[in-house]
Order: C-alpha cells, then structure tokens, then sequence
C-alpha cells in the first residue's frame, strides 16, 4: 500500500512539474511577449508567403513517394532512388516558436508550432522558376541549401528546415536538400543510414549541378548538419572530377558542417583540395562533450569530424585538429561550441544553442573571414594554428 501511495505521489509530481514547467517556458505572459514581439521583426522578408506567419521553402529529395491521393509529407518513403523530385512547401509558423521547441519529438507537438501547407511537387523548369524568381528578390541574390543528418523523415526535415530558417533568419530563401536518412535506429539503421548517404553523393552532386547552372544565385552557401555532412564529402568528391568545378571560380560562398559525422581520415584527405576549388570558406562547428558522436567513433571504430578536444586552457590538444586546418589557413575555420554547448545529447546546438546561431549569422552575412563576435575567443596553438572557441559572454 506504501509503495503504491509513493508512486501515485511520483506521478502527481510529474504531472505538476510539467504543467509549471511547460507554463514557465511557453506560455508565461513573459515568454509569449518576447517571442511575439521578435517573431514580428523578422528580416527573412523574400520568403513571406502573404499570409501572417507563413514562409515559402523549396526541396529537392531522391526518396521514393507511394502512388495515392495523400500529401507527399504522407508518401515519403525511406527508400532512395536515383532520380530527383523538386518542389516547395509552406511553413506556418507559430509567435511562440523558439530555440529548443523541438525537444519534444512527437509530430504532435511539432505540428502545433510548425504547421506544413502546400507541400507540392513541382516541374523542372517551374521549379527553377519559382526559386529563381525569390533568388532574384533576395538582398544578395542568395540562397541556402540545408542538410539534416542521421534518422530525418521527410515531414520533420521540412519543420526543421523552416525552423532553422525562421531563427537563423537571414533575407534568403532556403532550399532543403533531403535524402532518406530514417532507416532505423538500430546499429544496422545507422550504418544503413550511413550507406545511403555516401550514394546520396551523387544525387546532391546533381542538385548542385542544377542549381549552379540554371538558378545562378550569387551567393550559394550549404549548412550541412551531422551525418548530412558525408552527403556533402561525397558529392564534392563527384563534383571535382567535372573541369568546370575545378577552375579558378568558386560556386560557393561557405560551406558550414555542424557536428559532422564523417569520417575524419576522409575528410582530410579527400576535402581540404575540393573546398579550395568549390568554396569561398569551410566553417566547422565542433563539440567536445557530443555523445552522439562519440557513439559514433565507437560504432565505426575511427575519429569523427565533428569532435573537438578543445578548449581555451588545454592548447596541447589542439594538435588534433592539424588535419583539419594548417598554419595561415584562411579557407577553413574551426569553431568550438563546447562551452555553450547545453543540449541534451551535446549533438543538437544547431537546434538550440543562440550563441551557434548569433554566430553563424554573422559569418554568413559579413565578407569579413572572422566577423567580430564578442561571445568569440581566438586561440592559437603552439604551431600556429588558429580556432575559435564560443563562450556564453563575459
């Protein structure tokens, strides 16, 4: 009877808690006016659809869609194909939305703050004008391409992709590039998973191709997070046998992996050439205390791109990094994000961290190599090397 009493009491606690919990963060008179009054300063003006909260995203995937009368977010399947379909999507958007609203992983919660309207297929050349048209409209005639990582549907990498776009908040359009990455959450998933994005290579090779060709932004950027990162590996690595990707131009302007899991003796070897072809800059955003990552070295028996072991008091470790970047390296950029880190599994601040995205945001909008960021400490390493470590401000 005891027992029974105490555990009646444990669940009256917790349902307590979470009601105090959940008021305190999003529903307090507090949060819902800052929130409000920040979600009405928006500078994402291109993608404004007309109607109050709503933006307008594009896509590329190569999954396979069921035949029927269902919504694509309904008929997306896991499976990859060689072909590519395109298309957009509209994302309303909740005032209450913000940093960390995604903890919850149920399509329930997400749906309340970002809700999918309009999610179409579209023709190859009306996607290209279509997403030409908002190009041309943007201030710098740019576009963002974004990557999720390991275990993405095609439903929650929309909400994310608007999600990022809507904190991020840049006068851009944004295209998400999505490729099958939920094929289980097992070992066999994750190498599975693995599997499909290194073929996904080139389906996003293709996608760039296309984009470069036809829609001819002046300012293309890839933000690739987690395992999207060896989507990206491996599409650069189809794209540099083509003479035209391997000239003096450069098609990008930065290419940004955070906490990319890819293989770290790959990276090395077979990226540093093609980002000095392709890109005006690589901005690497790392973390020391990333489980998921960790996880990941296990399984795969290797070190991972995406792990860091720095920080600004054990300068010795910084060795590590000199596959990654050299002495007067003005091309890649190594940021440490371990002291602002505060995310559950430490593998998620590019969903919840502001000082990831107060800093991301300068980098891609300044024309400066290192923007000035009073949350940014310089390190240099005994050889020379330099790396930025994010703190929480002094």
């Amino acid at each position: 009877m005891t027992r029974k009493r105490l555990v009646i009491g444990l669940l009256i606690f917790l349902v307590i808690f979470g009601g105090w919990f959940y008021w305190f963060y999003f529903k307090s008179t507090n949060a819902a006016i800052r929130h409000a009054e920040t979600f009405l300063f928006r500078r994402t003006a291109v993608s404004q659809t007309g109607n109050e909260g709503e933006y307008r995203h594009f896509f590329i995937t190569n999954r396979a869609f069921e035949e029927g009368d269902e919504g694509l977010e309904d008929r997306a399947t896991s499976t990859r194909i060689g072909d590519l379909t395109a298309g957009s999507f509209d994302a309303a958007l909740q005032p209450t939305l913000g940093l960390g609203m995604l903890i919850n992983p149920t399509d329930w919660f997400q749906n309340e703050q970002i809700r999918l309207n309009a999610a179409q297929e579209l023709a190859a050349d009306q996607f290209v004008e279509n997403l030409r048209a908002m190009v041309d409209d943007s201030t710098h005639r740019s576009l963002l391409v974004v990557i999720h990582g390991f275990r993405e549907r095609f439903p929650s990498a929309l909400r994310k992709t608007a999600f990022i776009a809507s904190v991020l908040d840049i006068d851009t359009p944004v295209l998400v590039f999505d490729w099958p990455g939920n094929q289980g959450s097992s070992l066999r998933g994750y190498r599975a998973a693995r599997s499909v994005a290194q073929a996904s290579g080139q389906d996003f090779a293709n996608a760039l191709q296309l984009i470069v060709s036809e829609v001819a932004p002046d300012n293309l950027s890839i933000l690739a997070n987690s395992m999207g990162g060896e989507v990206v590996v491996h599409a650069f690595n189809e794209l540099y046998s083509e003479p035209a990707w391997r000239d003096d131009s450069h098609e990008l302007a930065h290419v940004v992996l955070t906490a990319p899991d890819v293989d770290h003796a790959e990276f090395n070897q077979r990226f540093r050439d093609e980002i000095n072809a392709f890109a005006d800059d690589l901005i690497v955003y790392v973390s020391s205390n990333d489980r998921a990552l960790l996880m990941s070295r296990l399984v795969n028996r290797e070190k991972r791109a995406g792990e860091s072991t720095l920080s600004p008091d054990m300068l010795d470790e910084a060795e590590m990094i000199l596959g990654i970047i050299e002495p007067g390296d003005e091309t890649i950029m190594l940021v440490d994000v371990t002291p602002v880190n505060r995310t559950r599994n430490f593998h998620n601040f590019s969903l919840e961290t502001p000082e990831y995205y107060d800093d991301l945001f300068l980098r891609l909008i300044s024309r400066d190599r290192a923007p000035r960021n009073r949350l940014v400490y310089r390190v240099r390493a005994p050889n020379g090397t330099e790396y930025w470590v994010l703190t929480r401000g002094r």
